[in-house]
Parts: C-alpha cells; structure tokens; sequence
C-alpha cells in the first residue's frame, strides 16, 4: 500500500510546530501552560519525522521497481556544504518519451568528480511510487562504467526537521521562560496612623 500521503501528514506537523514556536515566542495563548505549549511543538516535530520515515520506509520496502534505460536529456548539480553533490536529471528513452524526472542524492564527494552529463547513456532502477533512483548504472558516457546504489539510514529531510526543531525548542524554552508574567503582588495601603 502506498502510504504517499504521509509526506503531506509530515508538511502538517511540521507546520504545526511553526505555529507552536511562535505562540511560544510571542507569549501568545495565555490560556494554555507553557509546559503544554512545549509538549505540543515537540509532538509535532516527532510526529512530522514519524510520519516522513514511514513513509520513506514503507516505499523502500514495497514499492515496485522499474527500469529505465536512455540518454541524460537535462542534469542539474545541487552543490552540499561539505563539497558534495547531487544531481536532478531527466533521461530520454529508446522509445522517444521521457523519463520521471530523478533525484540522486550524493552521487559524488566533490563537482570535479560529477559523473552525470548530458548525452550520457544511462540505466537507472528507480522506484514507481516515488521515482526514487535505486541504483544508476552509466553505459556509455564520460564515467562509463560508473555505479551508485541508493543507501540511506535516515532521510535529509528527517535529520533537517529533528537538528533545526531540537535547536528552535531550546531557543523557544529560554525565551518563554523569559516572557513568563510574574504574578503581581498586591500592593500595600499605608493608614495615615503610621
């Protein structure tokens, strides 16, 4: 069963936990304890990691696969902080139609040793449910030869929403301790006989 509709379950939560930092940075929902406004903004982020890794998951494991054999019509490199990259390409099959557009997620540890060119012939095991490169076999081109299996333990996207939603509730715990109203003491009368 394609479980698809889980990323957007994932989109859900994740806004959700925008809408919680902010009400937590803000002060706002005066109604609700700051302990559950907390609770909230990390069952959401839970949650939106939860719901992507199923989904992720589930695709790996039950998706059909097919293959795509043709010549790299368009390649577009996706440059990584620590030098690495991926590449967004398209392939032109025997049959004259096109392919899915791929994805291939670190294909190569720096730009000088992109593998992927226009004019390349390549063969590439992906997923249906998804159009998720498998493994990417090059036959003809300028890395003939080349090969890359897909292996993820964790997807980007779970490691971005867990690093930057860990950080933004440490940031959202101090300064809504910082914004806590102090309850007011009554203030004193002083009689006229002192």
């Amino acid at each position: 069963m394609n479980l698809f509709w889980l990323k957007y379950a994932s989109y859900a939560f994740l806004a959700g936990a925008v809408f919680f930092y902010f009400v937590l940075r803000l002060g706002r929902l005066g109604s609700v304890s700051r302990a559950a406004k907390l609770s909230a903004y990390c069952l959401c982020i839970i949650l939106a990691c939860v719901a992507w890794h199923v989904q992720e998951s589930n695709a790996e494991q039950h998706s059909p696969r097919q293959l795509a054999i043709g010549t790299v019509i368009s390649v577009s490199v996706e440059h990584h902080r620590g030098g690495s990259i991926s590449d967004n390409f398209q392939l032109r099959l025997g049959s004259g139609s096109l392919s899915p557009k791929f994805s291939a997620y670190l294909v190569a540890s720096s730009a000088d040793a992109q593998p992927i060119h226009q004019g390349d012939q390549l063969g590439v095991l992906y997923r249906t449910w998804d159009d998720v490169p498998m493994t990417i076999d090059e036959l003809e081109g300028q890395r003939a030869g080349w090969h890359y299996q897909r292996f993820q333990a964790l997807s980007p996207y779970v490691w971005t929403v867990a690093g930057v939603g860990f950080f933004a509730f440490i940031g959202a715990l101090l300064v809504s301790g910082r914004n806590r109203r102090v309850t007011p003491t009554p203030a004193t009368t002083s009689n006229g006989n002192e």
